[in-house]
């Protein structure tokens, strides 16, 4: 009877244990939770068809956009946790759970991959602006409490939080301008419709470089080797720091066996000479660090970011 049940167990285990090591064995869907044309959209797509050829199946792109990125986020939430639906998230992601109700948590429902980009923040004006640095923007902001306004591309995104850290550090007040998305945000701020903006480096180094608008600082704490004249804000202000970033994550429960795969994977397409590049032009620092890592790396800047939601007042209409 002992022999029959163990042989029974052998029988049921090994279909499992082929499953599983086939993976995968048919099309994968990437997420990506805004729409396409963005950076985030443009990193995906190139990363793509490196996966395809390591992975042997199809990555196939499914914008979902909306709600900061929580409307894919919630899909891929909702998805059997088998490696077949994948999330690539932006920064806005660690930030959600506090602006918004969200049908799913973030922590148990979806599981670290890896990090893939982090990116500066430049703080632009208008090419005629009478200010060429961030000393000079405070001085302007403070001789006309309230005057200034800042663009950003919706309540929570990291164009706002930046800002408003900034605001408060500085001791200034500029009003808020909320844009859907980043395109009419960045058009604005070259035809001088308003005064500031904290934006991606990938979004606006074309427009910086052509001279059609102006780079005050960037948010890292170093220099950045595509703009090596351009200080950062924690050269006036130190400790001042603020990122975006991109990262990869999977249903709650997938199997580890499955996010370490995906964890190599992710790691292997970034060194291939294409995606360094890519990243070298865009501006955006390579990531190379573990699923666990990279779920410290979520915890950490919600919690920063919270700070900052919470003494802003930010609330999403």
């Amino acid at each position: 009877m002992k022999k029959l049940l163990a042989t029974l167990c052998v029988a049921l285990a090994v279909p499992a244990l082929q499953a599983q090591a086939a993976y995968p064995n048919k099309p994968i869907s990437l997420v990506v939770p805004f729409p396409a044309g963005g950076i985030l959209d443009n990193v995906s797509r190139a990363m793509a068809p490196r996966l395809d050829a390591a992975l042997g199946q199809p990555v196939i792109i499914e914008n979902k956009a909306g709600a900061g990125g929580s409307i894919g986020s919630a899909q891929v939430a909702k998805a059997r946790p088998d490696g077949y639906t994948l999330l690539m998230a932006f920064d806005t992601h660690a930030v959600n759970p506090f602006l918004y109700k969200l049908p799913f948590d973030s922590d148990r429902d979806l599981t670290p991959i890896a990090l893939i980009g982090t990116s500066p923040l430049i703080v632009v004006t208008p090419a005629d602006r009478p200010v060429n640095n961030i000393r000079e923007l405070v001085a302007l902001a403070k001789s006309k409490p309230g005057a200034l306004n800042y663009a950003s591309t919706g309540a929570g995104s990291s164009n706002q939080l930046a800002a408003e850290l900034f605001k408060s550090t500085a001791g200034i007040d500029m009003m808020h301008v909320p844009y859907k998305g980043g395109a009419p945000a960045i058009t604005d701020v070259l035809g001088g419709r308003v005064d500031v903006m904290f934006v991606s480096a990938p979004s606006v180094l074309a427009h910086i470089k052509a001279g059609k608008m102006k780079a005050l600082a960037v948010t890292t704490r170093e220099r950045i080797p595509q703009l090596p004249d351009v200080p950062t804000v924690a050269e006036t202000y130190p400790g001042f720091e603020a990122q975006s970033w991109i990262g990869m994550l999977a249903p709650g429960q997938t199997p580890p066996d499955i996010v370490r795969r995906l964890n190599a994977e992710v790691h292997a397409a970034l060194q291939t000479p294409e995606l360094r590049t890519l990243f070298q032009t865009q501006a955006l620092r390579l990531q190379l660090g573990t699923p666990q890592e990279f779920g410290r790396f979520i915890h950490s800047e919600g919690e920063r970011w919270k700070a900052v939601i919470d003494k802003a007042g930010i609330k999403v209409e």
